[in-house]
């Protein structure tokens, strides 16, 4: 969607039934990560980019659980967050405990881990080498020394 300061609302891109998550911009590029549908399979969560003029997001990276947020890191690389494995009930529903996952995306479209175990992380924000992680119960966890180029 854009909107303009007259309330004039356009809509730029649109997104089937994948679950819309967190948002990082680099330059006139939007990176989008996408949790998918019920149950949020491996293969359905994404990183997605795509400009503000163009009608079909590209994939950047697939292959994480119920994606909550992406961010830049050191370095400009891209990490996505992963709530985890999905715990069934309704749409909307958490994942399971202790499932959560940070990954970086690499150059070459893939996912490497960073860490995982998290308990229901739903945002991350870097400041240098920390990865700050926000639960869904409202703590705040860092994950020290997250280096861009570490395997």
């Amino acid at each position: 969607m854009h909107a303009r300061l007259d309330g004039t609302v356009t809509e730029r891109i649109a997104f089937g039934n994948i679950v819309p998550t967190g948002l990082a911009v680099s330059g006139s590029t939007v990176y989008m990560g996408q949790a998918g549908p019920v149950p949020h399979l491996p293969e359905d969560g994404k990183v997605v980019a795509f400009r503000p003029k163009e009608a079909v997001a590209a994939e950047v990276a697939p292959g994480a659980r119920l994606l909550v947020d992406v961010e830049f890191g050191r370095g400009h690389r891209l990490y996505a967050l992963s709530q985890g494995e999905f715990g069934g009930g309704p749409a909307g529903s958490p994942a399971l405990p202790d499932t959560g996952a940070l990954y970086r995306v690499n150059h070459d479209g893939t996912l490497a881990l960073v860490v995982d175990r998290l308990n229901l992380p739903t945002s991350v924000e870097f400041i240098k080498n920390t990865a700050y992680v926000v639960t869904l119960a409202g703590e705040i966890w860092t994950i020290s020394d997250v280096h861009p180029n570490r395997p």
